[in-house]
């Protein structure tokens, strides 16, 4: 896809960080805009601006990780454009601690935001672009997080890895039957953004409650650790960037930090040669 103008971005977590970015270099762009936030005054604030740079927003508060919020985010999308060109699936959370001690509420939070939005927008939204005929986009926010691991933090990676090997098998089966749909994997490290403080946008069913882990030092040491990665990170609008020139030049991984392909390459060593993980 090389023309951008007048066309329809849809982005989940559109609200602040790398969504956001992705808005509004899509705006900047002459696309109109379609953002999703659980957070309905910063996704409102997202469509003010993209207005302000000239094109047509409409916005959706909803927890995305919601298959029907999904089916919802189409629908506010067709009534008000007639046609979807690039799906950003962005929404996400970080949640760190150990497997034995992290809450079951938690592990499901991840799974249905990190994972499964991203299946199931891809899901719903897939078979419209397929009805269009039209060259179209689906960018997947995964992390350099799904391409190697550690031991702090298995639910992330886990989501994160799934996310990616789910791009790679996604864009595998649309090429092979034919369609003029890509799909990008966008796998930054470290990004200026408030994913830090994901628990301030939890969805009501997962509220932290009384379990003993959200008043444990390793709860609280999770938060020290992501914050200081956070704010180590690269500004966001480069991230905007990025995507929208792996989009012009067809290049399913964005990778935005170059050491995320360093990372990468010691754990494919190792698995090829069958050695064991390392501390």
């Amino acid at each position: 896809m090389k023309e951008f103008k007048d066309k329809v971005l849809v982005v989940t977590g559109g609200g602040r960080g790398i969504g956001r970015a992705i808005a509004l270099e899509g705006a900047r762009r002459g696309m109109n805009v379609v953002i999703n936030d659980i957070d309905g005054p910063a996704a409102r604030s997202v469509g003010e601006e993209a207005r302000v740079l000239g094109v047509k927003a409409v916005v959706q508060e909803a927890d995305i990780s919601l298959y029907e919020n999904i089916e919802a985010l189409l629908r506010l999308t067709l009534d008000s454009f007639g046609q979807v060109d690039i799906l950003v699936n962005n929404a996400g959370c970080a949640v760190s601690g150990p497997i034995w001690e992290l809450p079951k509420q938690d592990i499901d939070w991840i799974t249905e935001l990190n994972f499964l939005s991203h299946i199931y927008g891809m899901k719903v939204f897939l078979p419209q672009m397929i009805r269009q005929g039209t060259p179209c986009a689906i960018v997947n926010t995964e992390s350099t997080a799904g391409l190697m691991t550690s031991g702090k933090a298995t639910m992330y990676h886990a989501t994160k890895a799934a996310g990616v090997f789910a791009s790679e098998s996604v864009y595998i089966g649309l090429k092979e039957h034919g369609y003029p749909i890509n799909v990008h994997c966008l796998v930054p490290a470290y990004v200026k953004t408030t994913i830090h403080l994901a628990d301030l946008h939890r969805p009501e069913r997962y509220a932290i409650n009384d379990d003993p882990y959200y008043t444990s030092k390793e709860y609280y040491a999770g938060q020290v650790r992501s914050e200081r990665g956070v704010m180590s990170g690269i500004e966001d609008y480069y991230v905007g960037e990025c995507v929208f020139t792996a989009i012009e030049d067809e290049k399913f991984y964005i990778f935005t930090h170059p050491e995320s392909q360093v990372v990468a390459q010691p754990r494919i060593q190792r698995l090829a040669s069958g050695i064991n993980p390392q501390t």
